[in-house]
C-alpha cells in the first residue's frame, strides 16, 4: 500500500483551495517558483488560469496564509505587487483574518480577500481522488536525469516547468516544454520501472504545454488561416525572435566570425518538422479545446489511481499522437507498450416477462 504524505496546516489549506478553484473551472497550479536569472525570488501559492473568451485569458496569483498572525495587510501589498510584476489580471489573498477592515484595504488595492470565515467553510472539503502536491513531488524526487538535465531529479524538471507558466507563456516556454516532453516519452519507452511516473509527468507537462499555446493563441484569434499558420510556424522554429530576428543574429555572427555557414544553419532550422505542430495548433477546433484538454491532462496526472493512456479520451490520445509524430516515434510503439485494459463485462439484460 502506498504511503500518503501527511500535510501540514498550510499545505492542507493550499490543497483545499486548489480543489475549490478547480471546481470553479480554473486551471490551477500549486507552489510555483518565481525566478529571475535562475535565482529563486518567491513562491506563488496558487496560480490560476482561466479562459473567458477566444480573446481574453485570466491569470491570477493567490497568496495563502493559514496562520494565527496572518499579517494580512502586508500580504495584500505583496500579492498586489507580484500581480503587477507578472502582468497578471488579478490577485487573491486568503487569510485567517476576519476583520472588515481587511476587505476595505483589499478593495483599495484591487485584491480579492478570502477571509477566515470563508476558509472555515472550505475546511470540510476533500480531494479524495487527487494526489497532493507533496505526494507527486515525492514520486518525482526518486528519479534522476544523469545526462540530459545535469544530474537533477524529476522534481526539479517539474518545478522548472511550472515556473514557465509565470514568465514564459510564449514560444520559448512552449519549445522548452516540448523538449522535456520528448525526454519523458523516451523514458516511457525504455524504462519500465519508471514508466508510470514518467507517464504522469507526460500528462502534466502536456497540460503546461497546452496552457502555454492557449495563451499564445489569443493573439492570433482574428488572423486569417495563412497568417496564423505563419506566426505559429515561425514561433515553433525560431522561438520568440521569429525568423527575422534569427536572421539578424545569424547575419551578425557570420560577420564577426567570418564563417559563411549561415545558409546551412538556417536549413537545419527549416528541417525541423514543425509543420506537424503548425497544422494541428492552427485549427480552430484545436484552439477551442486547448483549455479543456489542459485541465483533463492535469486531472489524470494527479489522479491517485494511475490512468493508462489506453483509457483516456480519444482527443487526448490525439494530442499525444501529435507529439509522437513530431518526435518521429511510432504511435503504436508508444500505446502498445502499456498493458491493455480488460474489456468491460457486459451483463445481458433478462426480460422477466418472458
Amino acid at each position: 500500500m502506498e504511503n500518503k504524505t501527511t500535510l501540514f496546516k498550510g499545505e492542507l489549506m493550499e490543497e483545499l483551495l486548489r480543489s475549490y478553484f478547480l471546481n470553479l473551472g480554473y486551471y490551477v497550479v500549486r507552489g510555483v517558483k518565481f525566478k529571475y536569472e535562475g535565482v529563486d525570488i518567491t513562491d506563488v501559492d496558487l496560480y490560476l488560469y482561466g479562459r473567458s473568451s477566444s480573446l481574453s485569458r485570466q491569470r491570477i496569483n493567490v497568496d495563502i496564509k493559514n496562520k494565527k498572525t496572518p499579517q494580512a495587510f502586508e500580504r495584500i501589498l505583496w500579492a498586489n505587487g507580484l500581480m503587477k510584476l507578472l502582468n497578471f489580471n488579478s490577485c487573491i489573498v486568503a487569510t485567517t483574518d476576519q476583520r472588515p477592515l481587511i476587505h476595505t484595504f483589499g478593495q483599495l488595492h484591487n485584491t480579492i480577500i478570502l477571509d477566515g470565515a470563508f476558509l472555515a467553510k472550505i475546511r470540510i472539503n476533500t480531494f479524495p481522488d487527487r494526489l497532493a502536491e507533496e505526494d507527486l513531488l515525492s514520486k518525482f524526487s526518486t528519479h534522476k536525469s544523469y545526462k540530459t538535465f545535469g544530474n537533477k531529479d524529476w522534481r526539479f524538471i517539474y518545478e522548472t516547468s511550472k515556473t514557465k507558466l509565470l514568465s514564459e507563456q510564449d514560444f520559448s516556454g512552449f519549445n522548452s516544454t516540448l523538449f522535456n516532453l520528448i525526454y519523458f516519452i523516451e523514458k516511457i519507452l525504455t524504462d519500465e520501472q519508471k514508466r508510470e511516473d514518467a507517464t504522469r509527468m507526460l500528462y502534466i507537462l502536456l497540460s503546461h504545454l497546452l496552457i502555454i499555446i492557449d495563451f499564445i493563441a489569443k493573439d492570433y484569434a482574428f488572423l486569417d488561416t495563412l497568417d496564423k499558420e505563419k506566426k505559429l510556424s515561425d514561433g515553433f522554429k525560431f522561438g520568440n525572435l521569429g525568423k527575422d530576428g534569427v536572421d539578424k543574429i545569424i547575419s551578425m555572427a557570420v560577420q564577426i566570425s567570418g564563417n559563411k555557414s549561415a545558409n546551412s544553419f538556417l536549413k537545419s532550422l527549416e528541417s525541423i518538422p514543425t509543420g506537424i505542430l503548425k497544422d494541428f495548433f492552427s485549427k480552430n477546433e484545436t484552439i477551442k479545446n486547448l483549455y479543456y484538454w489542459s485541465k483533463e491532462f492535469e486531472a489524470i496526472g494527479f489522479k491517485k489511481t494511475f490512468v493508462n493512456p489506453d483509457l483516456i479520451e480519444v482527443p487526448l490520445k490525439g494530442v499525444i499522437s501529435v507529439i509522437l509524430d513530431f518526435a518521429k516515434i511510432e504511435r503504436r510503439k508508444f500505446f502498445d507498450i502499456y498493458p491493455k485494459s480488460p474489456l468491460p463485462i457486459i451483463t445481458p439484460i433478462v426480460d422477466e416477462k418472458k
